[in-house]
């Protein structure tokens, strides 16, 4: 379906776009991170009532957008009503939760490639994780390098089941002590933790393990600095624009 993520990946990845800089998950976003610069994006991905999938990262649309409910809850047409750019900042007043196409565009126009972290709603693991493959297979080129992540193992292991050529990364807060076999379980590439988990000694017995190592949110350029001296493979940041100097 895609590249390998790795060949490509740099170690600076844009968070939800460049989020710090415009409203999350929207198209405005993924403009911004290639207008800074950045070369790869990390997104979220879930479905509607109609089994469309969006680009968000909220099960319910109330923080990011003027409505109000689940998305799980919402046909398509339905989210696409919302407003989903004014509470970042009214100069964003009419963007849209974007499809996926709209994302596959967007990747393909800016030459990016993506972290694609699927988030389902609770219960909802299975039919959401088929449903993106199923869409990306159709509509994904090969030019574009993509990587799967997720909380959810159940996600992860259907991943790994229905389309096991896609790299798999495994996300966490804090690093379980049995990473190793969590990470087995599922054939993840790559474990991504909170940036203030990690230490010197984890970062080492992960790679030496052959997996990469990612932190996110890393938005402070100290932070941003001291990881990457470190030796992580890629931070994941909403300022791309203040880490690029350490790379």
């Amino acid at each position: 379906m895609s590249s390998s993520f790795f060949d490509t990946m740099p170690r600076v990845i844009s968070h939800r776009g460049a989020c710090g800089h415009a409203p999350e998950n929207t198209l405005a976003s993924f403009k911004a991170a290639a207008d800074l610069g950045a070369k790869s994006i990390e997104i979220d991905g879930m479905v509607t009532a109609d089994n469309q999938v969006v680009i968000c990262h909220d099960s319910s649309v109330n923080r990011c957008t003027n409505g109000q409910g689940a998305v799980l809850l919402k046909t398509l047409e339905e989210v696409r009503a919302l407003d989903a750019g004014s509470k970042f900042d009214p100069k964003f007043e009419g963007e849209k939760i974007p499809t996926l196409q709209e994302l596959i565009d967007a990747l393909v126009e800016f030459n990016m490639s993506v972290n694609f972290e699927i988030k389902p709603t609770a219960g909802w693991q299975v039919e959401t994780t088929l449903k993106i493959i199923e869409d990306l297979n159709k509509s994904l080129p090969d030019t574009v390098p993509l990587l799967f992540s997720s909380f959810n193992i159940e996600a992860l292991e259907v991943a790994y089941k229905h389309a096991p050529e896609i790299e798999r990364g495994y996300l966490t807060e804090a690093v379980p002590v049995d990473w190793e076999r969590r990470l087995k379980a599922v054939g993840a590439a790559s474990l991504h933790c909170h940036h203030s988990f990690a230490t010197t000694e984890l970062i080492k017995a992960v790679q030496d393990a052959g997996i990469r190592f990612l932190v996110y949110t890393v938005n402070n350029p100290e932070d941003g600095k001291r990881l990457l001296d470190w030796g992580v493979d890629a931070i994941i940041t909403d300022y791309p624009d203040r880490m690029f100097e350490f790379v």
